[in-house]
């Protein structure tokens, strides 16, 4: 993979790490049961944290990161305040389907990368945190259906 694509692939997960942060953030605030909301909330920081490395590697790779609080922000706030209204297990169902996405997302390149150890060991800890994240929301919601009439 040339350092062009390299870039353009990595801008296109910093999107979705800058959108997380947003419906994970509007989520968080909507959800009515205390230990779901701070469970949704904790997630955020590793969101941050993704998006933040992401930056940082395009940047090294010589390309230019798309702008927290752009376009990818805006969608992401869009999705959380159409989804809030919908409860907390809608919520909890968008936040697992976009949770798959980025797992699936990120473990293409992890296997077809070969010349950049350095993106590949990058993307493999955010893989883990996606899958750490899908696992937490996969129980909530099994919880959640379990207790519903």
């Amino acid at each position: 993979m040339n350092s062009e694509s390299m870039i353009e692939l990595l801008n296109r997960f910093l999107e979705a790490e800058l959108m997380a942060v947003e419906y994970y953030a509007i989520h968080a605030d909507a959800i009515t049961e205390p230990e779901i909301a701070e469970g949704v909330r904790a997630i955020i920081p590793a969101e941050e944290s993704h998006a933040a490395n992401l930056a940082t590697r395009i940047k090294e790779l010589g390309g230019v990161p798309v702008a927290a609080g752009g376009e990818a922000s805006r969608k992401g706030r869009e999705m959380g305040e159409e989804s809030k209204r919908s409860g907390t297990l809608a919520m909890l169902k968008l936040e697992l389907m976009q949770e798959q996405l980025a797992i699936k997302a990120y473990a293409e390149p992890v296997a077809d990368i070969v010349d950049d150890m350095v993106t590949v060991e990058m993307l493999e800890e955010q893989l883990f945190d996606e899958m750490r994240h899908a696992k937490w929301l996969k129980q909530r919601i099994i919880a959640l259906e379990k207790k519903a009439p």
